[in-house]
C-alpha cells in the first residue's frame, strides 16, 4: 500500500552560487568611475581635432595638481622676489633702519630751513630800512668808585640765593665728559638722560668693529625703561636683532633699545622718561643670553652712550 502523506514539507533548494557574498558597488562608485569622452569637433564639417577621456577621479586629481601647482608658485615668488616688501606688516629692518635715519634727517633739513627762512626775513628788513634805529640818549657818565673800598668778601642776600641755585644744578648734572664745542651734542648733555636698565656692561662701544652700543647685561624680563621723553619711531621684531624699540627724543636725539623679550609700546606712542617701554630678554639671532644692546644716535651719527649716561 502506498499512503499519501498528509502534511507534505515544501523544500527549496537554492543555487550554491547565489550563497557566496558579493561585493556590494555603489551608485556613487560607479559615478567616480564612469568615462566621459571630451571631444573638439569642427562646426562646419563635424572633423574631430581633439578628444580626450576623462573619469571624475581624473577630473578631481587634475584640478588638485593644479591648485597645488599654483600655492607653490604663489609662494616662491613672495619668498624670492621683490613682491614680499608690498606685503602689509613684512618689511627688513635695514630698510626700516634707513627710514628712521631720513626721518632724522628731514627734521634736522626742516630746523635749517626755518633758521635760513628767518635770516632772510631780517636781512629783507635790514635791505628795506624796515628797522628802526635805537635811539640813543645821553646819560651822565657814571661815578667813580673807590675799588678800595670793595669787601670782596661781603655777600648779600640774592649772590646767596644765586650761588644755592647754581650748586644744585651742579649737584644734578649727569654730565660727565667736557664740552666738546658743538652746541647740539651740548645741549644733549644736557638733557638729563636716564639708564635704560640696571646690570653690568659686557661690551663697550667701538666703532671699529660695528659695535654702536653697548651691551647691558640683566636678568631675563627685566623691565626696560625710556632714557627721556620722546615717541616711538618704530616697534618691531627683528631675525637677528629680536624684538627692536626706538625712541626720537629732542635735539634730533634718537634711542634704540634691541634683543627685548617683550614691547609694551607701539609706533607713534608719547612717552616719558622712566616709561617702561619693554622686557629685556634673549630675542634674535645675534645675541648670546640675557642683555639689552642700548644705541644712541644724534643727525646720523652714532654716539658713544657712557658719555652721555651714568651706567
Amino acid at each position: 500500500m502506498v499512503h499519501k502523506a498528509t502534511n507534505p514539507r515544501l523544500c527549496i533548494f537554492a543555487p550554491q552560487s547565489s550563497l557566496v557574498p558579493r561585493r556590494i558597488v555603489t551608485t556613487e562608485n560607479k559615478n567616480l568611475k564612469n568615462k566621459y569622452r571630451f571631444v573638439l569637433l569642427n562646426d562646419e564639417t563635424f572633423e574631430e581635432k581633439f578628444s580626450l577621456i576623462l573619469t571624475r577621479t581624473n577630473a578631481l586629481l587634475f584640478a588638485g595638481i593644479l591648485a597645488f601647482t599654483l600655492i607653490f608658485l604663489t609662494a616662491v615668488a613672495i619668498i624670492y622676489t621683490p613682491l614680499k616688501y608690498f606685503i602689509p606688516g613684512f618689511g627688513d629692518y635695514n630698510y626700516r633702519s634707513e627710514i628712521i635715519r631720513l626721518q632724522s634727517e628731514a627734521d634736522s633739513l626742516e630746523s635749517h630751513l626755518e633758521a635760513r627762512e628767518l635770516w632772510l626775513n631780517n636781512l629783507l628788513m635790514v635791505l628795506s630800512d624796515s628797522i628802526k634805529p635805537a635811539r640813543h640818549t645821553s646819560k651822565p657818565p657814571p661815578a667813580e668808585i673807590d675799588i678800595s673800598k670793595i669787601d670782596l668778601l661781603e655777600t648779600n642776600a640774592a649772590d646767596k640765593d644765586l650761588r644755592k641755585e647754581i650748586e644744585a644744578e651742579e649737584s644734578f648734572s649727569l654730565s660727565i665728559v667736557p664740552p666738546l664745542g658743538n652746541p647740539a651734542v651740548e645741549e644733549i648733555k644736557l638733557m638729563h638722560l636716564l639708564p635704560p636698565v640696571q646690570g653690568y656692561i659686557t661690551e663697550e662701544f667701538n666703532s671699529s668693529r660695528e659695535h654702536l652700543g653697548i651691551d647691558i647685561a640683566v636678568k631675563q624680563g627685566e623691565p626696560v625703561k625710556a632714557t627721556c621723553d620722546g615717541s616711538v619711531v618704530n616697534a618691531t621684531y627683528s631675525v637677528t636683532e629680536g624684538y627692536v624699540i626706538a625712541l626720537q627724543h629732542k635735539n634730533n636725539l634718537l634711542s634704540v633699545y634691541k634683543h627685548n623679550a617683550r614691547l609694551l609700546k607701539k609706533t607713534g606712542d608719547a612717552v616719558k622718561a622712566g616709561d617702561v617701554i619693554g622686557f629685556a630678554g634673549n630675542t634674535g639671532e645675534t645675541s648670546t643670553g640675557p642683555h639689552l644692546h642700548f644705541e644712541l644716535w644724534h643727525e646720523g651719527r652714532a654716539l658713544n652712550p657712557r658719555d652721555y649716561i651714568l651706567f
